[in-house]
């Protein structure tokens, strides 16, 4: 589980050479805004990133999301250069031939045609909840991270685009975090011969936060506050706790439910059920 707090993290080098790419691309195309559509393109075309994304979308669809976000990313470019006229009415695309055959004082001619590539507000946005998340798993902001951040907070139409082709967006967190879905990695756990009762156990990991993992033993299991933080920290603290004693198919149910509002919020949260 994860605090939450802001603080500098560096790039891993999967990342680093993603937006490495995004922005030699950029420049090829003389666009000066780097869009998170842009780096999605090239965070599929890296061989990590696009097996997770194979795990969690139909087959097929990990192809048409790469050719969808180079459409996305040519109709923006396109948009941009249509928006931008000189003052005689002649195309912006002027500018572009000029850097292209103007070698002499690169970095002055770069100024003068406001080839300064800046990133875009939902890259911005995205790289903040990677930091965030990445920081207090005291570990780099890699791509996996990244995507993380994109799909759970649905970030701009590099998000809606994920799930428009039919991305599992618990799927890929819990692959993110876990290496495996929730649910095929904790639920079935061997019970003694005649058990009538199960402890349900809450398993500590580095994505989910503390705070909805106090929510869902206040929510689901109906813990006092206090009763909430205490079994939460033992959690992070112990790797495990147990998180109350129910009869077999109550503890199976409040399973369900703790799933099932991890589901529903993407977060990663890993819960199982154990002998009495």
């Amino acid at each position: 589980m994860t605090n939450l707090r802001i603080a500098a993290g560096d790039p891993a080098p999967d990342l680093e050479r993603v937006l490495n790419a995004s922005f030699a691309s950029c420049r090829r195309h003389y666009d000066k805004r780097l869009t998170l559509e842009r780096v999605l393109v090239h965070v599929i075309e890296d061989d990590g990133a696009r097996a997770i994304l194979n795990d969690c979308m139909p087959a097929g669809k990990v192809a048409a999301l790469h050719g969808n976000m180079r459409t996305v990313v040519a109709d923006q470019l396109a948009a941009r250069a249509n928006a931008l006229k000189w003052p005689s009415g002649g195309p912006s695309g002027l500018r572009a031939r000029l850097a292209q055959y103007m070698t002499i004082g690169a970095a002055k001619l770069d100024n003068l045609l406001e080839r300064t590539i800046s990133p875009g507000e939902h890259l911005q946005h995205a790289m903040l909840e990677a930091t965030v998340r990445a920081i207090n798993m005291a570990s780099p902001v890699d791509l996996r991270v990244l995507l993380f951040a994109i799909v759970r907070h649905r970030i701009g139409l590099a998000a809606s685009a994920l799930e428009e082709h039919g991305l599992d967006r618990y799927r890929l967190a819990c692959r993110i975090a876990h290496g495996a879905a929730t649910e095929d990695a904790e639920r079935d756990h061997a019970f003694a011969p005649g058990s009538d009762e199960a402890r349900l156990v809450i398993f500590n990991d580095d994505y989910t936060p503390m705070l909805f993992v106090v929510e869902v033993l206040e929510s689901v299991l109906a813990m006092p506050p206090a009763q909430a933080q205490a079994c939460m920290m033992q959690i992070h603290q112990e790797g495990q706790a147990d998180c109350g004693v129910f009869p077999l198919a109550i503890a199976r149910a409040k399973l369900d439910d703790v799933l099932a509002l991890a589901r529903d919020r993407c977060e990663p949260l890993r819960a199982g059920l154990a002998s009495a």
